[in-house]
């Protein structure tokens, strides 16, 4: 199998064209969506339908042959409150706040250092990418005019991912943890949907040094130490941890 998928791989690069290697750097812009399963118990729950049922945000990907730093992208022609992004379902739109979560990538020692916000607290966490077996499956998709080729990966808990990089832009740089591919990562999907990442634009301006400046703000742990503690605060409040890398977002409202 293992044989199989590296020869569709050549097979596929090599339908690239020769031009790959003229882009070195640039940044390209993400809309992410995150279902939202809200469940409400008691009186509350008559409110639920006029509820979003997603959120929405903009992030930014800044990435160089060297390094690439994944942050909240700033809009200066819209109005935000708090550096917040609209949720809208129907009329209903909502200002919510951002966490300060970013991902710098060092792409050639595949060391990753992931600033994240939970519970109020920050942490940094630091360590190398993820390894991750992608099996690639041969099917395409045209995002942004660039020929995409499809990759999932199944974790231990069953959640798919799906991946579509382009070879075409030669940079092995993604959003976030979602990287190290031969090509640039323009689209993530997460366990059927629930998460989406979708490039929305690309600029191959050179963004220049001073841009991928290391996260620095938290208390430093391991990946295995963060998500032990966000699986004990989550069975302190009652609710399951699931899939600490993406997913639905769960709220849940008790009387």
């Amino acid at each position: 199998m293992r044989k199989r998928t590296i020869i569709i791989a050549l097979i596929l690069l090599c339908s690239v064209p020769s031009f790959a290697q003229q882009y070195l750097s640039g940044s390209v812009i993400y809309e992410e969506t995150t279902r939202l399963d809200i469940k409400i118990e008691g009186e509350m729950a008559a409110m639920i339908k006029d509820l979003p049922k997603e959120k929405k945000s903009e992030m930014i990907l800044w990435f160089s042959p060297h390094a690439s730093l994944y942050d909240k992208y700033v809009n200066e022609d819209e109005s935000t409150v708090g550096g917040g992004y609209w949720v809208a379902e129907g009329n209903m739109k909502m200002v919510v706040a951002e966490p300060l979560n970013k991902v710098f990538v060092d792409l050639e020692k595949k060391e990753m250092i992931e600033q994240r916000e939970f519970m109020t607290r920050m942490f940094l966490i630091l360590g190398d990418l993820p390894d991750k077996e992608w099996k690639i499956t041969g099917q395409q998709e045209m995002i942004l005019d660039n020929p995409c080729i499809k990759a999932t990966n199944t974790d231990t808990s069953g959640v798919v991912t799906s991946i579509w990089f382009t070879p075409a832009i030669s940079i092995p740089a993604g959003p976030g943890k979602y990287c190290n591919m031969p090509g640039l990562v323009l689209k993530v999907d997460i366990d059927d949907g629930k998460r989406i990442l979708e490039a929305r634009s690309i600029s191959f301006d050179d963004p220049g040094k001073e841009v991928f400046e290391k996260p620095t703000k938290g208390k430093k742990v391991s990946r295995d130490e963060f998500n032990a503690i966000v699986a004990e605060k989550m069975k302190e409040m009652g609710v399951e941890a699931g899939n600490p890398g993406g997913g639905a977002v769960v709220i849940q409202i008790r009387k």
